[in-house]
């Protein structure tokens, strides 16, 4: 799922979800929701807005080749709850 590719890639900078907002000048609403599984098709736009501040890709948002990632993501996400 984009959102957990997005935690964390917002985890492993250390940003909060107001941060990474703030950064992107995207809605720290529409990210939250994002970032909780509750919204996942968010525009190539959006994705564009927020891969710099992550240090990314819009490629590496959408790809599927990040799963041990995700697991890491998960478990970091539980000891840093940077929402």
């Amino acid at each position: 799922m984009i959102g957990d590719r997005i935690r964390y890639l917002r985890v492993k900078k250390g940003y909060s979800i107001t941060k990474l907002a703030k950064e992107a000048g995207v809605s720290k609403s529409y990210l939250s929701n994002l970032d909780r599984g509750l919204q996942n098709n968010p525009s190539l736009q959006f994705l564009e807005k927020i891969v710099s501040p992550l240090d990314s890709s819009v490629d590496y948002l959408i790809g599927d080749h990040i799963e041990e990632e995700i697991a890491i993501s998960k478990h970091d996400d539980k000891q840093h709850k940077g929402y």
